[in-house]
């Protein structure tokens, strides 16, 4: 749980960074996604509008290689978050069944 805990907190600060370069470096796609924070989203439709835009890998129509590069990293460190999460859940839920 330690990892999944530590992991969590990274995810949040690359997604900060993320959501800080869109913002500051292309106002108006951060602007066309609802004007996204990490904490205070203005509507669920915001955070999945995010979302879509890194799965989708809409990023790399803006031209800008480092951003891409960085949204890139992003979007298969939460693949492998999620990978973490599902195996600490399924390993938790193993053994307390081994446990009764």
């Amino acid at each position: 749980f330690v990892l999944l805990l530590v992991s969590c907190a990274v995810g949040f600060v690359l997604q900060h960074i993320f959501l800080s370069r869109l913002r500051s470096r292309h106002s108006q796609t951060w602007e066309a996604l609802g004007r996204p924070t990490l904490f205070l989203n203005n509507s669920i439709t915001n955070s999945l509008a995010v979302l879509r835009f890194l799965w989708r890998r809409d990023y790399r129509a803006l031209g800008d290689e480092e951003f891409a590069r960085f949204a890139s990293f992003l979007r298969g460190y939460m693949v492998a978050y999620l990978v973490v999460f599902v195996l600490t859940i399924t390993v938790f839920i193993t053994s307390i069944g081994r446990h009764r």
